[in-house]
């Protein structure tokens, strides 16, 4: 019985004494990797430089990294989505022609010139840009259309039911983030005030999070609920950026700092944004700058620097408790299912250049 009370307060607790181990994916070959996503088995994919200098997209399960072919005479390749049963979506270019690629165990699918692939379901629905936002079901595209006011849109992440977000522009160079369903068509995402927002993905309760500027110009990552926006603030610095959030509604992204120094990957938990560099261990040779995907189990991947160099991270929440009743680090393996309850409290290439890019603010 009082192992159970113990427990109970955990919940509450999560916001500032949660402990995630941290893990190095690995390497391409080269000098950096950066992990976007990560389905509800473990699987990370990502992508990173190669030992030619190019960029190649990886899969990373299990403790191993494996790189994933190209389309035959690609050259940069990026993975960007993954679903529960391991099919991948992302990009290959071709002579500098962007090409939509599939991966589905040792098979690959061209999805044509000038198409980029961003993110898939667990019903194989595949979403992305093609000067216009789509959504692929079977192998038939269906054009999800452009914002009153705009000419191009791209989506970026699609729930199980369907649900899809994006951005796209209203003309006179503002962007908005949108949210598609099948029932009501494209609704456009609001600000704090600024010009431009931006949907980066909705979990399967229909939470989308994205970014929204603010009329100082800075821009705060947002949570949106049936059309009500809230705004989830910063570390300190002028602006947050939201990529990840998963069906408990922990969402996950990068912030500035007050410091000015390098943004820092965060986790929002109930409305309180948690520093992730604050939660794991001390002297581990990591700074966490950003954080992309987050599954059900509170996994969460991202970049780092690792000794000063970039690498793709793995974070998995870990679950002890002390004498005094206190959640302190242990080191278990990933966390099983039945731990959901406690460890779960938790392209257009504009979004990804833009991450790669935020050292300059």
């Amino acid at each position: 019985m009082r192992a159970v009370m113990l427990l109970l307060p955990f919940v509450g607790l999560l916001q500032a004494d949660v402990i995630y181990s941290v893990t190095d994916l690995g390497s391409t070959g080269g000098s950096s990797t950066l992990a976007l996503q990560i389905n509800n088995s473990g699987t990370a994919v990502g992508y990173g430089e190669t030992l030619s200098g190019d960029q190649g997209a990886f899969v990373s399960g299990g403790g191993s990294m494996q790189s994933l072919a190209g389309l035959p005479g690609s050259a940069d390749t990026y993975a960007y989505g993954i679903n529960s049963s391991g099919t991948i979506v992302g990009v290959s270019y071709i002579n500098g022609q962007a090409h939509g690629e599939i991966w589905n165990g040792g098979s690959t699918t061209d999805m044509g010139a000038g198409v980029y692939a961003t993110g898939i379901n667990d019903a194989g629905v595949v979403v992305g840009g093609n000067g216009h936002a789509f959504a692929m079901v079977n192998g038939t595209y269906q054009d999800l259309g452009v914002l009153t006011g705009g000419n191009w849109s791209a989506a970026y992440g699609v729930n199980n039911a369907g649900t899809v977000v994006g951005y796209g522009n209203i003309g006179n160079g503002i962007f908005r983030g949108f949210v598609w369903t099948p029932a009501d068509g494209m609704t456009q995402i609001g600000t704090f005030g600024g010009g431009n927002s931006y949907a980066m993905a909705v979990n399967d309760n229909g939470e989308v999070v994205g970014e929204a500027s603010l009329s100082s110009g800075y821009a705060h990552a947002f949570t949106d609920v049936n059309g009500v926006m809230t705004d989830l603030g910063t570390l300190g610095g002028g602006s947050s950026y939201a990529y990840g959030i998963n069906d408990s509604g922990t969402v996950v992204g990068y912030s500035w700092l007050a410091s000015g120094d390098n943004p820092h990957a965060f986790a929002d938990i109930n409305g309180v944004m948690m520093d992730l560099n604050s939660v794991i261990p001390g002297g581990s040779g990591w700074e966490l700058l950003g954080a992309y995907g987050i599954n059900a189990w509170g996994q969460i991947v991202g970049e780092g620097l690792l000794n000063g160099q970039e690498h793709a991270f793995l974070l998995n929440p870990e679950l002890s408790f002390s004498a005094d009743a206190l959640p302190v680090h242990a080191d278990p393996p990933v966390p099983e299912p039945g731990m959901a309850l406690f460890a779960a409290a938790g392209l257009g290439l504009l979004a990804f250049i833009r991450s790669r890019a935020r050292h300059n603010p």
